[in-house]
């Protein structure tokens, strides 16, 4: 195993453990059945690290991890902008700005993994699980916690991000063609 392949896995399991137990104290408030809804970013965290190591093929799998990447890595982001004086300013500013880092890498880490061409059945599916998840998050609660202001702004921004997110994977999916992707797929070890 080359030096950067050590890197981008270290860097999945950190950010995997890191986010996870930021969302630890979540998991005993709901029905084990709807854990899988709970720790968004880490799970697709952890989803692009098993397709890294196990150098995973399914199209469907790397598509729907793929844009759970671009998904969440873009909420958390927006979350970030809407309350900035939440989030950046005090005690937070720190770890925020490392948590930024992190979820434009996870935003970025989805052109090493999507595949070439993808079915529109799997894009249905794949917008459905993100639309599911939407109405989960929303109407069920397993969202994480965030100041409550501008709840509406944000649920309306969350569902835009998953249909944006899904055709704009799909759309994009020529961009995992460029020379630096090449390489770094090259050096992961990850098939086309």
């Amino acid at each position: 195993m080359n030096l950067i392949k050590l890197v981008f896995i270290f860097l999945c399991l950190v950010s995997f453990f890191f986010g996870y137990s930021s969302y630890i104290k979540m998991f005993s408030d709901f029905n084990p059945a709807l854990w899988v809804f709970i720790p968004d970013c880490p799970l697709y965290v952890a989803l692009l690290f098993g397709i890294v190591l196990l150098n995973i093929k399914s199209d469907a799998f790397r598509f729907l991890t793929g844009v759970g990447l671009v998904k969440y890595g873009i909420w958390t982001l927006m979350i970030f902008a809407v309350y900035p004086e939440y989030y950046l300013s005090g005690h937070l500013t720190g770890q925020t700005m490392t948590l930024i880092i992190g979820h434009v890498l996870m935003v970025l880490s989805s052109l090493i993994i999507i595949p070439k061409k993808i079915d529109l059945r799997i894009v249905l599916v794949v917008l459905l699980w993100f639309l599911l998840n939407d109405f989960i998050d929303y109407e069920v609660g397993t969202l994480p916690l965030f100041p409550d202001r501008h709840l509406d702004f944000v649920v309306r921004a969350t569902v835009a991000l998953s249909l944006i997110s899904v055709f704009a994977i799909y759309k994009l999916s020529y961009l995992r063609d460029l020379e630096l992707l090449e390489w770094l797929r090259l050096k992961l070890g990850v098939s086309k």
